[in-house]
């Protein structure tokens, strides 16, 4: 019995050398290789995007250095490994579109981790988790039902998650009017100038952003929150495996060390 089982898996042996089996390559694959598929040899250089006026998690001072919650984040990633960091600021709204085309390896900038963008990069674990919310001057008594249905402006950030919970909203039935602007700094900028009525923001911004300017939170009061809690992670090419793992290892090392609250407590997000 013992003799034709192994007759019969040389039989199957040759016939698959017969009609061409081959070992699977990483040609392929899903993916094509790409910068940091793997280990690269020498010097690494991350070009690392994010958005300029996104406090606290990435600034760009006038002097040109940037400053911010991810900012200090991929400084540690990069000082373990010691990589070579160039800091690229790009418009918020086709930041995802420079990641697919190369323009930039990186985007750690408060980058919401949802299904839409899963298609097109992929994420670290998360690290900081948020809600968006609805915000409106402190003097308007009206519902949020009322806001949303006011045919008023409401603020967002294009490009941003507060962005597509706007167009979610419109969709739904919601009747107001939509005021994109370049960040989320000038969206509650508009709706403490009377240009808009609302924003949608987020709590990751805005809480810390009213710690350090105390001057404006007696002027803006949260109406309430939209949708479920969100988190942030930081984005790579898909193909990019080696440098999401290097990530991965060193965030996780980060995050259950000291400090992280360090970090926390260093931009108000404690």
């Amino acid at each position: 019995m013992v003799g034709r089982y192994i007759a019969a898996l040389l039989l199957g042996l040759l016939l698959g050398v017969a009609v061409g089996y081959a070992i699977p390559r990483q040609g392929s694959c899903l993916f094509e290789r790409s910068k940091f598929s793997n280990a690269p040899s020498g010097e690494v250089t991350i070009i690392y995007g994010f958005d300029a006026n996104y406090p606290p998690f990435t600034v760009m001072q006038p002097n040109g250095t940037p400053v911010g919650f991810d900012v200090d984040l991929m400084n540690l990633i990069a000082k373990k490994y010691g990589w070579k960091i160039v800091y690229k600021p790009w418009d918020w709204s086709t930041i995802v579109t420079a990641l697919e085309n190369g323009d930039i390896d990186v985007i750690a900038s408060g980058m919401t981790f949802n299904a839409a963008r899963s298609q097109k990069i992929w994420f670290s674990v998360p690290y900081y988790s948020y809600v968006h919310q609805l915000v409106v001057r402190s003097e308007d008594k009206r519902s949020f039902d009322e806001i949303l249905n006011s045919n008023e402006y409401i603020a967002v950030q294009l490009g941003s998650t507060s962005d597509e919970w706007a167009d979610r909203l419109l969709k739904s039935g919601y009747k107001f009017k939509k005021l994109g602007l370049d960040s989320y700094v000038s969206a509650l900028e508009a709706l403490l100038d009377g240009r808009a009525s609302a924003v949608i923001t987020d709590s990751a911004f805005l809480e810390p952003y009213l710690k350090r300017n105390q001057d404006l939170a007696a002027k803006v009061k949260v109406l309430g929150s939209i949708g479920a809690p969100y988190v942030y992670a930081i984005a790579t090419r898909p193909q990019d495996k080696w440098l999401r793992d290097k990530i991965n290892e060193a965030l996780e090392e980060l995050m259950n060390s000291p400090k992280w609250n360090e970090l926390l407590k260093k931009w108000g997000l404690d």
